[in-house]
């Protein structure tokens, strides 16, 4: 049998357990024996009431036998765990959907759950719980129908996990931070305050901006920068960078006989090499602490060149970490001047800013994010509460068919939060795809916040009313229609009722003809 979720795998075992404890404690205590004495009671006592002794006697017998018949049917479908279906921690199996990441996930099982669930907490669940045949009829044809209508559902890429993976791109090691923030200050700084002051309009500058964007002098690894001559190929650190090797014909300012430990590279060389290069070590930096986030890239734009793949990752590394810097050390690797008054100030303006916005969309998106993992949780722990329960359920219905249906719709209510789920990731993955045609776009979303936060508000807000409103109108529309069931299987219940008593007036009436006939003979 498949479940919904990573957790359904222990609460359902669990729910069932419970559910045999407490009815084993109903049947040895009495309790599930009550219902029967009330039917009879009842039986005796409203025919008794409101008719002849003739009529009385043979509406009631009538009214026992439906009644008694019905909770009989009750008990051995609904009440009584049964060996014929039981519940098989073997046979229990959660499919996780399909990401990015992991287009082709295993199944998760209690034997090998994927999960600390089963390992640290839910541990000692029993291999076996039977489980009456009703509710086990009604969670399998409510987790078969779940899967099938997710299986026919059209599949979308999972753009979602593109983003819970950039929040979690950072950089973790403290020698990178330091790295990036020497960077920062003593070769982008520079060359951002000789973009500004010369503002150059070359066909090739236009052809770079062009290609990567008007924003692209905006960060550390512009390509303005890197293939414009005078920046990135000119510009040198003031300090030596640790990994990077002496070398002579570069860096002159030292005495060839007494060489420095190490050497001061070309800006463009820091930035771009392959093995020690920065760019490189914030790529890897992110794979080690989002878990293969240059990859999950590729797979969302394999159309864009590597070069561009490479910057998107970095940048969301980037606006993750960003660098430190202060005056003091602007000034003191820099000559002062316009330039750097100027990118400094529209640092701290754009910073200031956007501040607010991304203020908000941060904490709504984190907010948004645990929302959502929580909801598959909350539907475990209900299931496994409903299962717990019903028990008492069943006994204090009086063994009614009404409450079968009631509470077997109540099941598959909360089972059925799985498809709404579903199809509120579908619309919201395509309301991402409708609303950032452009893939590269998409890509700068968490590169450069502040530029899209409004829009990712907005969808953010969108996706949670989704996620949360879908549900509850389908859970009030199940309970309108739960009242109207159990309402007509009252009535029908009343028209067996309505016929026992005819009948029983009948009968009475024929025996009172007979005793009529032999006191007159």
């Amino acid at each position: 049998m498949s479940v919904d979720s990573y957790l359904e795998l222990f609460t359902s075992l669990f729910g069932w357990a419970f559910y045999g404890i407490l009815w084993d404690v109903l049947v040895s205590t009495g309790i599930v024996f009550l219902p029967f004495l009330g039917i009879l009671i009842d039986n005796w006592r409203e025919p008794a009431q409101g008719g002849e002794v003739g009529h009385a006697s043979g509406l009631s017998l009538r009214r026992m036998e439906i009644e008694l018949f019905i909770a009989l049917l009750v008990v051995v479908l609904a009440g009584q765990p049964a060996a014929l279906t039981p519940l098989n921690a073997a046979t229990l199996s959660y499919s996780p959907p399909p990401t990015l990441l992991d287009p082709a996930p295993a199944a998760a099982t209690v034997a090998a759950p994927q999960s600390t669930y089963g390992t640290s907490g839910f541990t000692g669940s029993a291999a076996t719980v039977n489980v009456p045949v009703w509710w086990y009829g009604v969670i399998a044809l409510s987790s078969g129908l779940n899967h099938a209508i997710v299986e026919g559902l059209p599949t979308v890429a999972d753009m979602r996990t593109y983003e819970q993976q950039a929040h979690l791109a950072t950089i973790a090691d403290p020698r990178l931070r330091k790295e990036v923030s020497e960077f920062f200050s003593q070769c982008f700084i520079p060359a951002r305050s000789k973009y500004q002051a010369e503002r150059p309009d070359t066909p090739a500058v236009g052809g770079i901006l062009a290609t990567y964007g008007a924003d692209d002098p905006g960060w550390m690894g512009s390509h303005v920068y890197r293939d414009t001559a005078g920046y990135y190929d000119t510009l040198r650190p003031v300090n030596q960078i640790t990994g990077w090797a002496y070398n002579a014909a570069r860096d002159t300012e030292y005495d060839p006989t007494a060489p420095p430990a190490w050497g001061k590279p070309y800006c463009k060389q820091w930035w771009e090499d392959g093995t020690i290069g920065l760019r490189e070590k914030l790529i890897n930096e992110a794979d080690a602490t989002s878990g293969g986030f240059s990859g999950l890239v590729v797979a969302i734009a394999p159309a864009l060149a590597g070069e561009q793949q490479n910057d998107a990752v970095a940048k969301t590394v980037l606006t993750n970490a960003p660098p430190s810097w202060s005056s003091n050390e602007l000034i003191a690797n820099n000559a002062s001047g316009a330039g750097l008054a100027n990118t400094a100030g529209s640092i701290v303006k754009s910073g200031l800013a956007a501040g607010g916005v991304i203020t908000a969309s941060a904490l709504f998106s984190v907010t948004m994010t645990a929302v959502l993992q929580s909801l598959p949780m909350i539907q475990a722990i209900m299931l496994l509460g409903i299962y717990a329960l019903l028990p008492l359920v069943v006994v204090l219905s009086r063994y009614s068919i009404a409450m079968m249906v009631v509470a077997g719709m109540a099941i598959f209510t909360i089972k059925f939060w799985t498809v709404l789920w579903y199809l509120a990731m579908w619309v919201d993955q395509n309301l991402i795809l409708a609303m950032y045609p452009d893939v590269n776009v998409f890509l700068q979303i968490f590169a450069n916040p502040g530029e899209h936060d409004a829009k990712r508000m907005l969808l953010n807000m969108i996706t949670t009313s989704l996620y949360l409103g879908l549900p509850l109108l389908w859970s009030g529309m199940m309970a309108w229609a739960g009242v109207n069931v159990g309402r007509s299987i009252n009535s029908v219940k009343g028209e067996f009722a309505m016929r026992a008593q005819d009948a029983g007036r009948q009968g009475g009436s024929i025996g009172k003809a007979v005793v009529s006939k032999g006191a007159k003979r």
